[in-house]
């Protein structure tokens, strides 16, 4: 069984119909504070899963192995941030700006560095390593989708179960105020299996989700790239 505290806020954020990562909807997310957060999600959610059935625990089984690889994915793509921070500080700082704002801004990095330490170079690496994190990245996105319809029919045999479960969520409020242990004796007399395997592949899938739009965001890092690459050509030409 996951972690209480993990699982609750998750859980909380799944019925809110909301990611677990406060503005993750905007590309002005705080990607390292959310980075941060969710690599500990990541470690914190585990492999365990609450048992159930066959049906049931097969899904389980296969939606922490999507945490698994997203969370493995996603592992990649901090070490890759980390290793071009200039190239990635470098984007975010001119994102902005024109073609030829670029090139000054260009000029202005490359002054009295190294060949290597030119900002073309390190960009034609750092699109060489995104390309494979992106590639693996749309994939488990398919499969984030695709697990997504399988987590519909479970909660659509299981809607009784769920309502119930959900009509109790001012129950958990009111538990919220006692004591901890008095909650978690109060909360345990209340469980039921299927919803509790349900609320941990739902908190799984929407780590997932997160992790994955984290990255997906990237993408108009990639493009400023793309630019940055023809403003390289007529740096050259020139």
């Amino acid at each position: 069984m996951l972690k209480k505290t993990i699982l609750a806020g998750l859980v909380v954020s799944v019925m809110a119909g909301c990611s677990s990562i406060p503005g993750m909807e905007s590309a002005t997310v705080d990607r390292e504070a959310a980075s941060k957060e969710l690599t500990q999600n990541c470690k914190e959610l585990g492999k365990e899963f609450t048992p159930v059935s066959f049906a049931v625990d097969k899904a389980s089984k296969v939606m922490v192995s999507l945490q698994e690889r997203q969370c493995s994915v996603f592992n990649d793509y901090r070490t890759l941030a980390s290793k071009h921070g200039d190239v990635a500080g470098f984007l975010a700082v001119n994102a902005e700006k024109s073609d030829e704002e670029l090139r000054v801004a260009m000029n202005e990095f490359d002054a009295g560095k190294p060949t290597n330490k030119k900002i073309a170079p390190q960009v034609e690496a750092y699109k060489k390593a995104s390309d494979a994190i992106f590639k693996k990245n749309v994939k488990l996105a398919t499969d984030i989708a695709l697990q997504a319809a399988e987590l519909t029919i479970i909660a659509t045999q299981n809607a009784a179960a769920l309502a119930q479960d959900s009509a109790g969520g001012a129950m958990t409020s009111m538990l919220a105020a006692i004591s901890n242990e008095q909650a978690d004796e109060a909360s345990e007399e209340k469980k039921v299996p299927v919803v509790e395997a349900y609320h941990e592949m739902e908190a799984r899938s929407i780590l997932a989700l997160d992790a994955n739009s984290l990255i997906s965001m990237d993408k108009n890092t990639i493009e400023q790239l793309e630019n940055l690459d023809k403003v390289v050509a007529d740096k050259v030409k020139s």
